[in-house]
């Protein structure tokens, strides 16, 4: 009996371990790393970002925020080295009623349109100064995206006792409190999903054009 029992829990243990992962968990993937200007720049695309709750809350009015922490890794023969402190970048997401375009906005007010839902949602986000990196050190790139809701409303009314309520265009206020966005931590989400993405392992000089 012990023996049965034992050979069952051995073919659930074994089921469970090769079992896929959830359709709509989100992956994130690093697509490139490049130097433009001064500043070191990652693309990346996300997927399964736009699950059937997420959607719900976008067709209601409601917004969704993207929160992404990268971390830049000098790879080392006994322990790797993190280049610069994480840098967390926070996106909002809305839906335009009037089109089939959602809207995407970053922490310093720029925004751009694509169309509703796609299936990959590509980003980009700057990582570290390029002077940081060594042309000859081999770096990775470690990203850790949230997608999720926030208590919008506490956020704003925090926003405006810290900064003043501002409705110019341009202001310190405003600026502020884009950068008063910036510092969302994961906690802060009502209800959220997280993923983790690694770059291959690359040279420095791999950054910098005419360099080899």
């Amino acid at each position: 009996m012990a023996r049965r029992l034992a050979a069952v829990v051995l073919a659930v243990a074994s089921t469970m371990a090769v079992a896929p992962a959830r359709a709509d968990a989100l992956e994130t993937h690093v697509a490139e790393i490049r130097t433009v200007g001064r500043t070191v720049r990652a693309s990346f695309e996300m997927k399964q970002v736009f699950s059937d709750k997420f959607r719900q809350i976008l067709q209601s009015g409601g917004a969704l925020h993207v929160r992404v922490q990268s971390e830049l890794w000098e790879d080392r023969p006994l322990w790797d080295r993190l280049v610069r402190p994480a840098l967390v970048t926070v996106f909002k997401i809305v839906r335009d009623p009037a089109s089939s375009e959602i809207a995407i906005s970053d922490a310093f007010g720029k925004v751009f349109s694509i169309a509703a839902f796609p299936e990959a949602l590509p980003l980009q986000i700057d990582v570290v100064p390029a002077d940081a990196i060594g042309d000859n050190d081999r770096y990775y790139l470690r990203l850790v995206t949230t997608v999720g809701t926030i208590a919008e409303r506490d956020i704003e009314e925090t926003g405006n006792a810290v900064f003043g309520k501002d409705e110019g265009n341009l202001s310190l206020g405003k600026v502020g409190k884009f950068l008063f966005h910036t510092v969302l931590q994961v906690s802060d989400y009502l209800q959220s999903v997280t993923a983790e993405a690694k770059s291959r392992i690359f040279r420095g000089r791999e950054l910098r054009p005419g360099v080899r």
